[in-house]
C-alpha cells in the first residue's frame, strides 16, 4: 500500500497491505490488521515503553478533538496540561527544545551532507544492474534503460527515524519525497501539527525501529536524531535502517554523549550519565515525573555499533550550535555554549569536548553491492 510517495509493508512478514476500510489496514499475507488514526497508520509491532497502547490511543483522542483550535506552540502547552507525569519545569525545557527543533535539525542535516555529500556513495554496480535487468527481461532500450534508471535516483528519500514532533521533516527541504516514523503515537499528532502550521503534507507513520515498514533499499538516507538511545535494541533498530537503505545510502545519527557532564537533555541534571540510575530516578520521581528509559551511549560505542550493523566509513564529531537555537535558551545557558563554540575551534579543547560534551553527530554508508 502506497502512503504518499512511499510503499509501506507488514512490520512483521513485509507483506503488501491492503485498505479495507479507512481507518484499518490489514497484511495480505499473514492477515494481522493495523489500526489507521487521524490519516497515521500504526503499525507497531510493541508499545511504547512509557505508556500502553489503549492508555495512548485515549491520549489521542483527546489530542484529535483540540487539533484544529492551537497553533504549533499552543498544541504543545495542551499536550503538557494533559500529561501529569511530565513536571512543569520539565515541561517547559522540553518545550524550548521542541521550538528549537527545526534549527537544530536544519544545522545538523547541513553538517550531515558536508561530511556525507548526496552526490557520493551512488552503487555504480547496482545501476548497472538495474540497466541491465531493463535491457534484458522487459526488452529496453539501452539508452531509454539508462534514462529510466537515472530518474529512479531523483529525488533523494528520506526517512526520518523517530522523528518526535518533526522538526527535521520541515527542515530537510532539499528532500521532496520524505517521511517520519515514530513508536509514540501521540507524539506524531502533534507532528501533524508542525507541519500542517509549516505547509507540508509529509506522511507520518507509528513503527519500531526494530520492525521499519518499509521493503528492502527504499531510501537513500536514513536520519535519526536523538532516537537511538531510547531504542529497546539498539543494534536490531540499526540493522533495519541498513536493510531500508539503498546501497550507498547513508545513515545520520546526533545523540547525547554518555559522559557529558551537562545537564542530562531529559532530566535537566548536570553529570547526571555519572550519577546511579537509581539515584537520578528518585530524583525524578520526586519531582513527579517518570525516570527515563534509555540506554546512552559514547563516540566510541556508537561507531562500534555501525560496524556490527554492517556500515562502513563512519564517524562521529561535534555539532556546531545556529544561532537560532541559542536564542531558546537562557543567558547563562548561552554563555556556555558560547564557550563550548569557542572551545570546539582549539584542537586540544575540541578532543577533551569530543569525550566529555554534551551530544555528537554521526554519519555512516551501506557499502555498494
Amino acid at each position: 500500500m502506497n502512503l504518499g510517495a512511499f510503499e509501506i509493508v507488514c512490520p512483521h512478514c513485509r507483506g503488501e497491505l491492503g485498505r479495507p476500510a479507512e481507518n484499518e489496514l490489514v497484511c495480505r499475507n499473514c492477515g494481522r490488521r493495523f489500526p489507521v488514526l487521524l490519516g497515521i497508520p500504526d503499525l507497531r509491532v510493541f508499545p511504547d515503553p512509557y505508556i500502553g497502547i489503549e492508555e495512548e490511543r485515549a491520549k489521542v483522542e483527546k489530542l484529535a478533538a483540540r487539533f484544529g483550535g492551537f497553533d504549533f506552540e499552543s498544541f504543545i502547552d495542551f499536550y503538557y496540561s494533559i500529561t501529569s507525569v511530565v513536571p512543569p519545569q520539565h515541561a517547559q525545557m522540553y518545550k524550548r527544545g521542541l521550538l528549537a527543533g527545526v534549527s537544530r535539525a536544519r544545522a545538523s542535516l547541513a553538517q550531515w551532507e558536508r561530511r556525507v555529500p548526496a552526490d557520493e556513495g551512488l552503487d555504480s554496480l547496482e545501476i548497472v544492474g538495474q540497466v541491465m535487468e531493463l535491457e534484458e527481461k522487459h526488452g529496453v532500450p539501452a539508452m531509454e534503460a539508462v534514462e529510466q534508471v537515472a530518474a529512479r535516483r531523483e529525488p533523494l528519500r528520506l526517512l526520518d527515524l523517530g522523528c518526535g514532533t518533526a522538526p527535521l521533516l520541515v527542515a530537510a527541504g532539499q528532500f521532496p519525497e520524505r517521511i517520519g516514523v515514530d513508536i509514540a503515537l501521540r507524539w506524531l499528532v502533534v507532528a501533524k501539527k508542525r507541519l500542517e502550521q509549516a505547509g507540508l503534507d509529509a506522511p507520518l507513520v507509528a513503527a519500531c525501529a526494530e520492525a521499519l515498514p518499509f521493503a528492502d533499499r527504499s531510501f537513500d538516507r536514513v536520519a535519526g536524531e536523538s532516537v537511538l538511545e531510547h531504542v529497546t535494541d539498539q543494534p536490531k533498530a540499526l540493522t533495519e535502517s541498513h536493510r531500508v537503505l539503498r546501497s550507498g545510502g547513508a545513515i545520520f545519527l546526533s545523540a547525547p554523549n554518555r559522559r557529558s557532564i551537562g545537564p542530562d537533555p531529559q532530566t535537566g541534571i548536570w553529570c547526571g550519565s555519572f550519577l546511579p540510575e537509581s539515584w537520578t530516578a528518585a530524583r525524578v520521581i520526586k519531582q513527579g515525573g517518570i525516570p527515563p528509559i534509555r540506554r546512552l551511549l559514547t563516540s566510541g560505542e556508537l561507531l562500534r555499533l555501525l560496524r556490527q550493523a554492517g556500515f562502513e566509513a563512519a564517524q562521529t564529531w561535534l555539532p556546531e550550535i545556529p544561532a537560532e537555537q541559542r536564542a531558546q535558551f537562557s543567558s547563562a545557558m548561552r554563555a556556555a555554549i558560547a564557550a563550548y563554540s569557542a572551545a570546539s575551534a582549539t584542537p586540544v579543547l575540541k578532543l577533551i569536548l569530543k569525550w566529555i560534551g554534551p551530544i555528537f553527530l554521526a554519519a555512516a554508508r551501506k557499502p555498494p553491492g
